[in-house]
This record gives structure tokens, sequence and C-alpha cells, in this order.
């Protein structure tokens, strides 16, 4: 953003405008777009995954499993949002994001994790329980794999494609 001088706000309206621009920030592991998630009632639970921990879902919970993004971090923070992120984006908000010290409840649809400053392949895994007679448990569930060279992403199918929906309402036993 800052090698493009983006002083946007609307980031994603910016992306959309500027469709090269959005690729470079995709292909360099800035962000990674998974949308679109519907607004659930239900909150979804988001599993960070490093290398070393292994998570069990059972097969007939597992919906998908995502190509591998590219993430490069270079200050050991990632932060995972929702869109709102990049469709208000708050430069100082989230380049100095703590979860810690967070105060303002406006943004609270975001947090952050530690992570080393490195180049990540990462996939993402939905998961939805079949029980909908009693709290079901749902979510994503982010990979985090260390690699030399971020994994190439390919633009030939748009990011509109992409289907990241675990919604419980509509998984059947």
């Amino acid at each position: 953003m800052e090698k493009n001088n983006i002083i946007e706000n609307e980031l994603l309206k910016f992306f959309s405008e500027n469709e090269k621009i959005g690729r470079e920030v995709i292909s360099k592991g800035c962000i990674i777009p998974i949308y679109e998630i519907p607004e659930l009632d239900d909150y979804y639970r988001i599993i960070i995954n490093p290398e070393k921990e292994n998570i069990a879902i059972l097969k007939e919970n597992l919906i998908f499993t995502s190509i591998p993004f590219p993430l490069h971090v270079t200050s050991g923070n990632i932060i995972i949002s929702d869109i709102s992120a990049i469709m208000n984006w708050d430069k100082d908000y989230y380049l100095n994001y703590n979860y810690e010290n967070l105060k303002d409840e406006s943004y609270d649809n975001c947090d952050s994790v530690q992570l080393s400053k490195n180049n990540y392949s990462v996939k993402i895994t939905g998961y939805c329980g079949n029980n909908l007679k009693s709290n079901t448990e749902f979510g994503y569930i982010f990979y985090f794999r260390t690699t030399q060279i971020l994994p190439h992403f390919d633009f030939t199918k748009s990011i509109d494609e992409y289907n990241f929906v675990v919604d419980p309402e509509n998984r059947r036993t």
C-alpha cells in the first residue's frame, strides 16, 4: 500500500476499481480474500493451526479445504477480520493493532494472532457439525505452513467464485 501511495479508506472499492493492484495485494500475501461469508445469527469459530498442531475434524463435518493462499508476515502480527476492515480501512488502527490494549468496541469484528515473520502457505478448512437440534459448532481452520516462496494464486477463477459458506442452517445430516 505504501509502495503504491494508496491513501484510500475504502480499500475494497479501490481494489475492485484497480484490479491490478488488488491482484498484487493478494499475490504478495498482504490479504487473504475469504468472502463471501454470510452474516449468521450464531458466531462461527476461527481456529489458528500452526504447523506443529494437528486438529482433527470428523470427515462428515468437513465442508471444504481451500487452495493454498499466499501470506507474507512482516510484523509478527496478523489480523483476522471480516470484510469491513478493508471497506473502512483505518491504517493507524490496524497497523498498530494489539488485542490486549483494545478498548474500542466498534472494532469487535477482528482478532489478532502472533505469527513469526515469514512467508506462509495458508489453507482454510470450513467445517460444520450436523446436529441442528443443539448448538452446532461451525467455523474455519487456518493452516499455516512456512515456505521459502509464496504459493502462486491462480486468478483464472474469480475471488467471488470461491465458496466459504459454513452455514449450519443449510447443513443436513
